[in-house]
């Protein structure tokens, strides 16, 4: 039948394909669409064999069941009656079916077959198949019955009439990656990774991580046609602001990695590496705090500071820079003084965690906000951390201007009556209480979080006590090296700088709990708080 014909021809299967991509939000719902159409197809064609344009009676059946899709936004998978024996049917049939094939272009049609799979069918392939997962288990992750389970294995089996039980267990067409994208620097219009969060972009990336690849390479490593990679690759190219993005195009013509890129287990090595100087950097933090609270309650605060304690959880973040940073100035020095550093205004890395894989790298950031001639001041900066004990209340790029919140806390320094507040102000006031901006004492705010009127104070303080712990940067220095031999690809070297800086993350987040065990930080009782957050005005 001609239907049928088409069916089984790889271009016409290409343009399906294309049609729910472009109609989707990212790969593993254009095969869910398209695998949906295939079975709509051939469910049609039982019922009705007289077809007399087998291209426009397709291309019906497509556009319906994509506004079923549209309308459901996601698959739900129907109820069909199954006898006893096909609940106990054997299921190695497949892997027979394999064995007896030793085509290489054969398994290859296989792969692509299970790509096509609704996701409901892929995943108990996948971990029946690859993962070896016996039925029992597969219905416990997926919370269905065991019956369940059966019954998807056998229409998979029916519906692919192939196996996969020697396919390549790393194989990103069935496995995918996933990909945390940290950065450092002006993010607003630089950072490539925005265009990078789609699972196809952040597999297509990966298989260029320290390896050169042409785009028929990468077409067939994915199993996606060609059309759908070059344009893939020309976004990954261009990036946000058009000429940093996440792929660089080599002179043989192939494409890598413009960024580093790290496997979670790789970063799980560097970052163990920093936290063996853990127990003694917080030990000193701790009795420095301890030491030094008389100073560091003194600094001219725009905004009543009473618990050293408190003022301890910025100074985290900036001892935790410095650390790296003389690290890096050690390695350059000793290591990489015939390199120069790469200079952007803003900076990729990544860490890319493997197929069912949960992502644990504890990483803390602080992003940085400014205004300009905003309510008589003459610029306000604004800084936030955010990690596992505290959620972040704005990103870089953020709008002063427009948050009435953080206006209500510019305006609240010396002091602002509640009574000069409108109705609307009330409210934001209420809020910015709430998330830890502001205090309330009798009938006036006042900001809660650290406000300062001459920038680099803190940083100061956090330098004086780095250069504590300077005795530990030597030995990091040359434990740091070695791992940026490994990791960090030749094409990359100039940004080892960088590598050290986002390895070190994890030790933010270990110092943070190390402190909290010390009691050299309190935890806030709300994740959105006001440990951690900075303002600094100039008149």
């Amino acid at each position: 039948m001609e239907v049928l014909k088409l069916l089984d021809d790889k271009d016409f299967l290409d343009k399906l394909y294309g049609f729910a991509y472009k109609r989707t939000n990212n790969s593993h719902e254009a095969e869910d669409l398209c695998s949906d159409i295939i079975l709509a197809v051939i469910t049609a064609v039982r019922r009705n064999s007289d077809i007399i344009n087998a291209y426009a009676f397709i291309w019906t059946i497509a556009r319906r069941v994509y506004a079923d899709f549209s309308d459901k936004r996601s698959i739900n998978a129907g109820t069909r009656e199954y006898s006893d024996d096909v609940l106990n049917i054997s299921f190695d049939a497949i892997g027979e079916y394999i064995e007896s094939e030793n085509d290489k272009a054969q398994l290859q049609n296989i792969m692509r077959e299970i790509m096509f799979l609704s996701k409901i069918y892929r995943d108990v392939c996948v971990m029946y198949y690859l993962d070896e997962i016996k039925i029992s288990e597969i219905a416990s992750r997926l919370g269905i019955t065991e019956s369940a389970v059966k019954h998807r294995l056998y229409s998979a089996r029916e519906t692919i009439k192939k196996g996969v039980e020697n396919m390549d267990n790393n194989n990103l067409t069935l496995k995918p990656i996933n990909m945390a994208y940290i950065g450092t620097g002006s993010p607003v219009g630089n950072d490539p990774a925005e265009l990078g969060h789609r699972s196809f972009s952040k597999n297509l990336v990966y298989l260029c991580k320290d390896t050169e690849r042409s785009i028929k390479d990468i077409s067939e490593l994915l199993g996606v046609p060609m059309p759908f990679v070059e344009e893939e690759v020309e976004i990954q190219l261009r990036g946000r602001n058009g000429y940093y993005g996440l792929l660089r195009k080599t002179d043989s013509g192939k494409y890598i990695s413009n960024f580093i890129i790290i496997d979670q287990d790789d970063y799980a090595q560097v970052s163990a590496m920093y936290k063996k100087n853990l127990s003694v950097i917080a030990k000193k933090f701790d009795d420095y705090i301890k030491s030094n609270e008389e100073k560091i309650l003194a600094l001219p605060y725009l905004s009543k500071q009473t618990d050293a304690r408190f003022i301890a959880w910025s100074l985290v973040s900036n001892i935790i820079w410095y650390f790296s940073k003389n690290i890096a100035n050690r390695v350059s020095n000793k290591y990489f003084s015939d390199i120069t550093p790469t200079e952007r205004d803003f900076f990729t890395f990544g860490i890319a965690a493997k197929h069912g894989q949960n992502f644990d790298i504890g990483i803390y950031g602080c992003d940085g906000i400014v205004a300009n001639d905003i309510l008589g001041y003459k610029s306000v900066y604004f800084q936030n951390l955010y990690g596992r004990r505290i959620e972040k209340h704005f990103h870089c790029g953020h709008d002063i201007s427009r948050d009435a919140q953080l206006r209500l806390t510019i305006k609240s320094i010396g002091g602002l009556a509640m009574a000069d507040l409108s109705e609307d102000e009330r409210e934001a006031a209420a809020k910015a209480i709430e998330v830890g901006y502001l205090r309330k004492e009798d009938d006036m705010l006042y900001p809660r979080i650290i406000a300062l009127e001459k920038d680099g104070l803190l940083w100061d303080i956090a330098d004086e006590f780095v250069k504590e712990i300077n005795d530990l940067t030597e030995t990091v220095a040359d434990e740091i090296y070695a791992f940026i031999k490994k990791f960090v690809p030749k094409h990359l070297m100039g940004e080892y700088k960088l590598f050290v800086q986002q390895t070190s993350c994890g030790l933010h987040d270990a110092m943070v709990e190390q402190c909290i065990e010390l009691g050299t930080l309190i935890p806030s009782e709300n994740r959105l708080s006001a440990e951690g957050v900075v303002m600094v005005v100039t008149k």
